[in-house]
C-alpha cells in the first residue's frame, strides 16, 4: 500500500536527558564524591524561533518513604505535561542510606538553583517554576517551597540563584511527620523523622499557591493532613486548592487519570501565568 498523507502537526517531539549532573554530595568521611542528577524533558526546538518560548518547568520528586528513590520512576506519566508546554525536571536528592535531614532538602534546593543558573542553555523561564511530588516527595516539596529563599538551606553551589518557586503539587504528602505512627515492620522510614519539621509550623504569608491531592482510604498517610495544611494555609490568605479523591489508596491509579492531570494543568497554568494547551 503506498501513500501521501498530511498529518497536522500537533504534537511537539519531547526528548529526555537523563544523566544530568546539577551537584555532588561528599561522602565516605569526605574520602569521595558522588554526583547528583536530574532527568530532563522538554520538546526539542528544531529552529531558532522554537527558542524564543522559554519553557515553564516543574521540577518533580519521586517518593520513597526517605529511604530509597528513583528519579526515573513517574516519567512515562509525566510526559503528558512536557506534551502540554511544560519542561519536567525529575530530581534526584539524597535518601537516609547515604544522608541525614534536611540534607535532602539541601539538594533539591540546589538542583532548583542549578536549572535557573542553566536556563538559558536549557530554554527554561526561570520566572516559572513549580514544586511537585509524590508522597514524601510531596513532603519535600512542601518543604522546599514553604522555606523558600531560607539561607539556612543554601548550600551546593550557584548560591547566587534564586530558589524559590511560584507553585507547589503535592500528591498524597505527610504534612505532620510530629503526628506520623508508622509500623517499622511494614513501613520503613528514617531513623530521625520525627524530629522532620510539621509543614504547618513554617508557614508564612509569602508561600507560594499550593495544591493537594489525597486519596480519602490513603492507609499511609490520613487524608486529614492534607485537609489541616489546606485550611492553615487559606487561613493565612495563600491561594490553595485541596482535591480529595473518594476510594483512593497511597500512589493509586485515580492519581494519573486524565481528569486528574487536567486539574493539576489548570493549577499550575493559573499560578505560572502560562496560556496552555488543554
Amino acid at each position: 500500500m503506498l501513500r501521501h498523507m498530511s498529518i497536522p502537526k500537533e504534537n511537539r517531539v519531547v526528548t529526555l536527558a537523563s544523566e544530568i549532573v546539577y551537584g555532588q554530595r561528599s561522602e565516605w568521611c569526605g574520602a569521595t564524591y558522588r554526583p547528583l542528577k536530574l532527568s530532563l524533558m522538554r520538546s526539542r526546538q528544531f529552529f531558532e524561533y522554537d527558542r524564543k518560548e522559554k519553557l515553564p518547568l516543574i521540577v518533580w520528586l519521586c517518593g520513597g518513604g526517605f529511604t530509597t528513590m528513583d528519579r526515573n520512576v513517574w516519567i512515562p506519566e509525566l510526559v503528558w505535561f512536557a506534551k502540554r508546554g511544560y519542561a519536567v525536571a525529575s530530581v534526584e536528592y539524597g535518601t537516609t542510606c547515604r544522608t541525614r535531614f534536611p540534607e535532602q532538602l539541601e539538594d533539591i534546593k540546589a538542583a532548583i538553583r542549578f536549572l535557573r543558573a542553566h536556563a538559558k542553555e536549557y530554554n527554561l523561564d526561570p520566572e516559572r517554576f513549580a514544586l511537585a511530588g509524590e508522597s514524601a516527595g510531596g513532603y519535600l516539596s512542601l518543604l522546599a517551597g514553604v522555606t523558600g529563599e531560607d539561607q539556612e538551606y543554601k548550600t551546593g553551589g550557584y548560591e547566587e540563584f534564586p530558589e524559590n518557586v511560584q507553585a507547589v503539587v503535592a500528591f498524597y504528602p505527610v504534612t505532620k511527620p510530629s503526628e506520623m505512627d508508622f509500623c517499622p515492620e511494614l513501613v520503613p522510614v528514617p531513623p530521625d523523622f520525627k524530629q522532620y519539621p510539621d509543614i504547618m509550623n513554617l508557614l508564612k504569608d509569602e508561600c507560594p499557591p499550593t495544591m493537594l491531592l489525597h486519596g480519602d482510604t490513603d492507609t499511609q498517610v490520613p487524608p486529614r493532613q492534607s485537609e489541616e495544611l489546606y485550611r492553615a494555609l487559606t487561613d493565612r490568605g495563600i491561594p490553595a486548592e485541596c482535591c480529595i479523591l473518594e476510594g483512593a489508596e497511597h500512589a493509586d491509579e485515580p492519581f494519573i487519570q486524565e481528569e486528574t492531570k487536567h486539574m493539576v494543568l489548570e493549577f499550575l497554568n493559573k499560578h505560572l501565568k502560562k496560556e496552555g494547551r488543554q
